[in-house]
């Protein structure tokens, strides 16, 4: 008698969890055409140069490079999102008990990770105690004000938690044109320049200078090459 009720909601969690990876899939390839789009500097011939040349082993480059060139923005969308993150996992809505995903945990993870590494990283507390501070902040609306337009904003933030994170995603991908490869000095037989080498084919660079140029150098003309911070 409990066989159908069963293999009905088997079938509605695998049709959540294919919704689920298939909206992650279409994020990461929005998010990586509008990193190619902000590192071109919205330039469509630069962005066909800088296409050829990608490489989808370079994805995770590309995230942490992301992360990692913006530290306040990314501190303040982790500040914003830990709280709501744990808020769904320990005390979840009525419509989402029973429902947690493996990718909210997922989630929360890389959410205190990020937060913990800037902290360290920058010796800078700011991301934790905000945070914390929003966290307390969400979870007195909760115990305090029933019935309210702020109680159902604090619900919707932390019923639409996936849409909020995505659109964080998409908003560093855009404001970010800082390219995942170290900026260099390249000194060839005739000049000397400053850009990003995106890739390393055998007898070739191909940088991007900071004017947002794809050159494509001999490295037979290279004498020297210099990190520059």
């Amino acid at each position: 008698m409990n066989a159908e009720p069963r293999e009905v909601a088997a079938v509605g969690e695998d049709r959540r969890l294919d919704l689920e990876l298939g909206a992650t899939a279409v994020l990461a390839i929005l998010f990586l055409v509008l990193r190619l789009l902000a590192v071109s500097r919205w330039d469509w011939p630069t962005v066909t140069a800088v296409a050829d040349t990608f490489d989808f082993g370079d994805t995770f480059a590309i995230a942490f490079g992301t992360i990692a060139e913006q530290p306040w923005l990314t501190g303040v969308f982790t500040a914003l999102l830990l709280p709501l993150v744990l808020l769904r996992i320990l005390w979840p809505l009525p419509e989402h008990r029973g429902q947690l995903a493996f990718t909210t945990l997922l989630g929360a993870l890389v959410l205190v990770t990020i937060a913990v590494a800037m902290t360290v990283t920058y010796a800078n507390p700011w991301t934790l105690l905000g945070a914390a501070g929003f966290g307390a902040l969400l979870v007195a609306i909760r115990v305090f004000a029933h019935n309210t337009r702020l109680r159902q904003l604090a619900d919707t933030l932390t019923g639409r938690i996936a849409l909020i994170a995505g659109l964080c995603v998409l908003l560093l991908a855009v404001l970010d044109d800082t390219p995942w490869t170290i900026r260099e000095q390249i000194v060839t037989d005739r000049d000397v320049l400053t850009g990003y080498v995106l890739e390393e084919s055998p007898g070739f660079l191909h940088v991007l200078t900071d004017d947002r140029d794809v050159l494509i150098i001999p490295t037979v003309d290279v004498t020297a090459r210099t990190a520059l911070d």
